[in-house]
């Protein structure tokens, strides 16, 4: 693979748009420019038409920008590559077989790769996968109880907008919201954590420089922003294993001048907002309230709601249209992420005014166009795989490879934890298991179904890739020496079995490189594994189990590309 840093070649203005220099813009920024916010600089006449399909609207974007920087593009990725990538982000696993070779007999035609987008977005695979991906972004992977709601509101189609209001909300249902309370009961001890986690997840905004001074350099960061953002969250607690919420309560704090001060409602950077004014009771009234919420836990039944809840004021705080739409950004911005493995914005928790992004009207149309279509992450994801940009090739051959924010190739991905145990799985998996003649099309997606929740627990084998993700010695050592990988993906696999029935070592090796590559063996590999069968002739076994190891472990096995 290529190497994918930004090259020295570039001019200065791109390697700062690039977030290279960062940190470094932040402290050279003038008074007038960090006064004024990047959606405030955007030239509206320069804004594509709302009825523009989403995949034009990114190509014309990122190819103008192209263009201007006299940067051309790599050429549109191989079909093979293209839809191993399309299942990939899609459904979070590599295609069969019989899912290649059909999509293949298609032809490429972009006709032929509309009608596959919509198919694998319409089948269940779609939905366990998106519900996985969101699980990472609000709990890191661990609510187990919280993905029982998420699993149910992604295959519903809710709005990411019906999803924010239903966790910050936090009242499960065993029908409608199952564990949906999981998000905030874990953060209920902590409210300043709980401000910081909504504020990274929800808004693409990390405040917790700003629980100490201002932030220096970003205007929109205060003490009475950090402040005014754990104040949403200071009157809820937990009361028997429910999400219970006072009407009262005030945040005090000191500032740098060591100055008391009460803090208000505050939604970034902008004014204060109206609320009821805060009552104290007395003594007897709290300790009546306080035995009456003791009742509530002894019935386990949930308290009542608040007369006035600052988590709702949050939510139409949130997403009223004057707030400049940063709710949308933020998840426009993690979804890009995902898909093309970097940001409009990097990084992504700072996602504010004086960080702009690499296509700022591209960022600003996607992020009104998903408010304006009820913040359907679906339309959103259907429009980036269907775009010319997404679909370029990761190879780079004529010379320094261009940033990662020009996007002007594909940037490889490593594997998620659930991509590449999935992967594994499938790839090690019989041929015949899922493309078996006159095997109906309900019994196919079952055996995908099962053998997707049977890779679950490999999950543990891998971590969750970061920015600077390198394979480690740990996951190295792991694969060449476990008892785990030999029995349950080797020994376990129906691979093996396919590979012993065939006789001739070029069939054995295309079967091998078909089933888990997705692509025929080039020349040199059929040489070169040929030679390592023939040598090992005396162990025919041992020499496949190797071979099939080897190709399982190899980095174009690991990587999204």
């Amino acid at each position: 693979m290529n190497p994918v840093e930004p090259q020295p070649s570039y001019s200065a203005s791109v390697l700062f748009r690039s977030g290279i220099f960062w940190a470094l813009a932040l402290c050279l920024q003038s008074g007038a420019l960090a006064a004024e916010a990047w959606w405030d600089r955007i030239d509206m006449n320069r804004m594509l038409p709302a009825d523009v399909a989403i995949s034009s609207v990114i190509d014309q974007y990122v190819d103008e920008n192209l263009s201007g920087l006299k940067v051309s593009p790599a050429p549109e990725a191989p079909p093979e590559t293209r839809f191993r990538r399309l299942m990939l982000d899609l459904h979070g696993r590599i295609p069969t077989l019989a899912e290649m070779d059909e999509f293949l007999a298609g032809n490429g035609t972009r006709e032929n790769w509309q009608i596959w987008v919509d198919r694998l977005i319409e089948a269940k695979g779609f939905d366990r996968f998106q519900a996985n991906e969101l699980n990472w972004l609000l709990m890191d992977g661990q609510g187990t109880e919280f993905q029982k709601y998420l699993d149910l509101a992604v295959s519903d189609r809710k709005g990411w907008d019906e999803i924010f209001r239903d966790v910050i909300t936090g009242q499960a249902d065993p029908d409608k919201r199952p564990g949906v309370d999981h998000f905030l009961r874990p953060r209920l001890s902590d409210p300043d954590k709980m401000a910081n986690d909504v504020s990274i997840r929800f808004f693409g905004v990390n405040i917790s420089c700003a629980q100490c001074h201002d932030h220096p350099d970003v205007k929109d960061w205060t003490q009475d922003t950090y402040y005014g953002m754990k104040s949403f969250f200071s009157r809820t607690f937990d009361n028997g294993g429910f999400i219970a919420e006072r009407d009262y309560g005030l945040v005090t704090y000191k500032t740098t001048k060591n100055e008391d001060k009460s803090a208000g409602l505050k939604f970034f950077g902008g004014a204060a907002l109206a609320e009821p004014a805060s009552v104290e009771p007395d003594e007897d009234k709290k300790k009546a309230e306080r035995q009456q919420l003791e009742e509530f836990k002894k019935n386990k039944l949930a308290p009542p709601p608040a007369k006035y809840s600052r988590r709702a004021r949050l939510i139409e705080a949130g997403l009223a249209e004057e707030q400049e739409h940063w709710f949308a950004r933020a998840i426009v911005n993690q979804v890009w992420h995902r898909f093309f493995g970097y940001g409009l914005v990097m990084p992504l928790d700072q996602m504010h005014g004086e960080n702009e992004p690499s296509h700022p009207e591209l960022m600003h149309w996607l992020a009104r166009d998903l408010a304006a279509h009820d913040y359907d992450l679906t339309r959103l994801i259907r429009g980036i795989v269907s775009s010319r940009t997404w679909q370029r090739d990761s190879l780079w051959e004529s010379g320094d490879r261009p940033p990662l924010d020009l996007f002007a190739v594909s940037h490889p991905r490593p594997l998620a934890p659930r991509q590449y145990a999935v992967s594994l799985k499938f790839a090690t998996s019989a041929p015949e298991t899922f493309g078996a003649e006159g095997l109906a099309p309900e019994e196919v997606a079952k055996r995908i179904e099962n053998t997707e929740r049977s890779a679950v627990g490999y999950e543990r084998w891998f971590e969750r890739p970061g920015e600077n993700f390198n394979v480690d010695v740990g996951e190295a050592l792991f694969l060449s020496n476990s008892a785990e990988v030999q029995s349950q993906l080797l020994d376990g696999g129906g691979l093996m079995k396919s590979l012993e029935a065939l006789t001739k070592p070029e069939e054995r090796i295309r079967l091998a490189s078909r089933s888990i590559l997705l692509r025929e063996p080039s020349a040199d590999e059929l040489s070169l594994l040929s030679g390592f069968l023939a040598e090992r002739g005396d162990q025919p076994r041992d020499a496949l189990r190797q071979m099939v190891w080897a190709i399982l472990s190899s980095s174009e096995t690991r990587f999204n590309y």
